[in-house]
């Protein structure tokens, strides 16, 4: 017996956001939704994913930097995602998780993103649970600068301050499920968890 019988399977969610917003942390929590509700077959796809050569060449490019940096890590972060949907959509996971997903599209220059983002839209998967963790850049920068590492060319402040543009631009006109991510963890889980249980509570 199906888990969610009234729902295309494999029931797909997307948790997207700037650097910084949390995306890989709240993939986890709906994971652990399932889970607890006993569901088994799931699946967490995070984009630019290190398990292939398209995602580690994305990773690189992002820290490279420059002109010639953002095309490369453009190509292969789109490359990296179809692989995804091809690889795990209507295979074996009855819950896909992707953390990164169409919102992408807002790295390409400010004429391509909607003509991109319609063109993805429609042959790639979608559904009503996109989540957009909506984070200011000040707060981005802070959980960046946090973290440590190496830092990509797009977690610069100014940059995530166009990003950041961008994306609620496109969020709002697409209908995603905006999310306050400027709040602690558990506080943007709880937004989160109202939507799921609406849903399937």
């Amino acid at each position: 017996m199906d888990l969610f019988p009234f729902q295309q399977l494999p029931l797909f969610i997307v948790v997207d956001g700037q650097d910084g917003s949390g995306k890989d942390t709240q993939a986890i929590n709906i994971a652990r939704y399932f889970f607890k509700k006993g569901s088994f077959l799931i699946n967490i796809r995070s984009h630019p994913a290190l398990d292939n050569v398209y995602g580690r060449k994305t990773k690189q490019a992002l820290e490279q930097g420059g002109r010639r940096g953002h095309l490369i890590a453009a190509i292969f972060y789109t490359i990296d995602v179809i692989r995804s949907v091809v690889k795990y959509y209507r295979h074996e996971p009855r819950i896909l998780i992707f953390s990164r997903y169409l919102l992408g599209v807002c790295y390409l220059p400010n004429s391509l993103i909607f003509a991109g983002y319609n063109l993805f839209e429609r042959v790639l998967p979608t559904s009503g649970l996109f989540f957009y963790l909506e984070v200011t850049p000040e707060v981005a920068k802070g959980r960046i600068s946090g973290r440590g590492g190496r830092e990509e060319m797009f977690e610069e402040l100014p940059r995530l301050r166009k990003m950041h543009k961008k994306m609620r631009r496109i969020t709002k006109v697409k209908n995603w499920i905006i999310i306050d991510g400027d709040l602690a963890p558990d506080a943007v889980w709880i937004q989160i968890k109202n939507v799921l249980d609406e849903n399937f509570g």
